[in-house]
């Protein structure tokens, strides 16, 4: 039986290059951290936000970053 993660990186080899994808929440956020590299899939969040990717990386995690202007 695959767990959280055999399912998203399985998942991840349905996907194509160039695709646009909704996989919705939970478990269907982690397919992004399975992409090839060189391969680009475009993930729509469930709040309607385009270009989501794969969880930042302790260093890469922006704590201040603002969608909006002040």
């Amino acid at each position: 039986m695959l767990d959280k993660f055999g399912i998203a990186k399985r998942i991840a080899q349905e996907l194509k290059d160039g695709m646009y994808v909704n996989l919705g929440i939970g478990i269907p956020t982690l397919v992004a951290n399975y992409i090839p590299e060189g391969m680009t899939v475009i993930f729509q969040s469930e709040n309607g936000l385009l270009g989501m990717g794969p969880y930042p990386e302790e260093a890469a995690i922006d704590a201040d970053l603002k969608l909006w202007n002040d």
